[in-house]
């Protein structure tokens, strides 16, 4: 895995919470994470429109670093 795309999960595990009162966006971070180490499809339609700009950003740079060769599916197990 790319330093860049460490950065992104980091920014996103940061941000990822799942308990009742998170807010929509650290529900939306914890979500993709999840979908991310389960290996599931990933809703972005939702979870990315909740997400703040911070969070959005970081799944852009995954979005980019897997497209790129960078990281793999595999790394964000």
């Amino acid at each position: 895995m790319c330093p860049t795309s460490q950065t992104a999960l980091r920014c996103l595990q940061h941000t990822a919470r799942g308990h009742p009162g998170a807010s929509s966006g650290e529900r939306a971070a914890w979500e993709l994470l999840a979908n991310f180490r389960e290996g599931r499809q990933v809703n972005f339609a939702d979870n990315f429109v909740r997400l703040d700009a911070n969070g959005q950003r970081a799944v852009i740079q995954l979005l980019l670093d897997v497209a790129t060769g960078k990281t793999t599916f595999s790394d964000l197990h």
